[in-house]
């Protein structure tokens, strides 16, 4: 006789036995997209591996063979040519095109476990760089004696092998941070030469923000950077003693930091040329453009109604009419109603190659070459037919170019296209040609 508690036990089950099965489908379910997720993580690890790999192959043919790029035999320029070939096909920039060169063929050298699992798809590039770093730290300088070459290698060598193992189950940030560390530890140089090796990267960079605004940037000594900051809080501190100041703290430091550097209130001030183009309905009603003499380079394709710092977008009304009031003078420009395309310059106070730069300057706000964002305001004038060939010097036969596409133009087989809409075209030795569409 079967006993009752046995039965009860087996009514359960079936009762129970639908949600349980609900509840194990889903969670295959999940694993198996989840189990995908991975898979393709490790094709996309080793299609970006193949990539780099691909980028050292070419570098290196052109190396051997400087003529597929430079005129005569140039290896240096041949090799800034490769980059950009690169760079253009790909929709990166030159420097992300030298990254993946320097990454690919130093772990190749360098880190032989790390760069198998890279090549098996365990591992993503972002662990490959990392670790590159640290190699890049490690390595004897040129000339060093036979111990420091030793020394260096077999610290190298503790990277590779810890390297490997970390990347296979750490996250990015813990990798990175501990690779940091191991690093430090091995690296021999004294301080004080890791501090003048870390001087050399000193720099100013402006990033865009949104909303007409920008985060200023910096990479300075930790000792100015930090005095800096005190004399800002200082006098921000005293400056909202007063009752009426209704700004806070990191508005007032913003605030002092732009006086400061511009030289506000100062004989120092440095008067430096930008461009702002203001539409005059802003400030009259009218429907033709203002240049102000002292302001930023902006896009010149822009609406007869929207203010422009040129060369980099579109500014609010409040601002664009401040820049226009504050202007010593300003220039008048006639523009496309209805593309906004600058069509004619009113140049009767400019002398010729004055008037000739701006107004470049207002057609092309940056470098003429298809995907160049260098302001057009620091770029050289490059005559398209050659002046040394009878080209004339006239804004048709003129656009203008930053310093490396202009040595590029000239020093390499590259071929720089104008089209009828003032753009340039690059054509590279290989056959790839540049292409630039219209704005929206």
């Amino acid at each position: 006789m079967e006993h009752p508690t046995a039965a009860l036990f087996e009514e359960l089950a079936v009762a129970d036995a639908p949600q349980v099965m609900v509840v194990v489908d889903e969670t295959f379910v999940a694993a198996r997209i989840l189990d995908g997720l991975q898979e393709d993580d490790v094709a996309l690890n080793q299609r970006a591996v193949r990539r780099a790999e691909r980028v050292v192959e070419v570098v290196d043919l052109a190396r051997r063979h400087p003529e597929i790029y430079a005129v005569g035999d140039d290896a240096d320029h041949a090799r800034r040519s490769v980059f950009f070939d690169v760079a253009v096909r790909l929709q990166i920039s030159e420097n992300e095109a030298r990254s993946l060169e320097c990454t690919a063929s130093t772990a190749a050298e360098c880190l032989p476990l790390l760069w198998e699992h890279a090549r098996d798809g365990f591992v993503s590039l972002r662990f490959v760089e990392t670790a590159v770093s640290a190699v890049l730290r490690l390595q004897a300088p040129v000339g060093a004696d036979p111990t420091a070459r030793q020394y260096a290698a077999d610290a190298i060598a503790l990277i590779d092998e810890t390297a490997s193992r970390w990347a296979l189950h750490l996250p990015i940030s813990t990798f990175r941070r501990r690779v940091t560390i191991l690093t430090d530890r091995l690296d021999p140089t004294p301080p004080e030469r890791k501090h003048a090796r870390g001087m050399v990267d000193r720099r100013v960079v402006v990033e865009d923000a949104g909303d007409g605004m920008s985060w200023l940037t910096a990479l300075i000594p930790t000792v100015k950077a930090v005095a800096i900051k005190r004399r800002l809080t200082s006098t921000a501190k005293h400056l909202q003693k007063d009752r009426r100041e209704g700004r806070t703290r990191d508005q007032v430091r913003a605030d002092l930091l732009c006086d400061w550097l511009l030289g506000v209130g100062t004989d120092r001030a440095v008067k430096t040329t930008v461009f702002v183009t203001v539409p005059i309905g802003l400030v009259t009603g009218e429907t033709v453009t203002a240049v102000p003499s002292t302001a930023f380079l902006g896009n010149p394709v822009a609406s007869g109604t929207e203010a422009q710092l040129v060369g980099h977008g579109p500014i609010d009304p409040a601002t664009a009419r401040q820049a226009f009031l504050d202007a010593t003078g300003f220039r008048r420009v006639i523009t496309d109603p209805v593309h906004g395309i600058v069509l004619d310059m009113d140049r009767r106070t400019y002398r010729p190659t004055k008037a000739q730069r701006d107004w470049l300057v207002l057609q092309h706000g940056t470098c003429a070459r298809d995907g160049c964002d260098r302001l057009a305001l620091d770029a050289d004038l490059d005559h398209d037919h050659p002046w040394s060939r009878g080209g004339p010097t006239n804004t048709s036969n003129l656009r203008p170019l930053c310093p490396a596409d202009h040595v590029r133009r000239h020093r390499t087989r590259m071929i720089y296209r104008n089209r009828e809409n003032h753009t340039v075209q690059v054509i590279t030795p290989t056959g790839f040609r540049t292409n630039d569409p219209p704005p929206f």
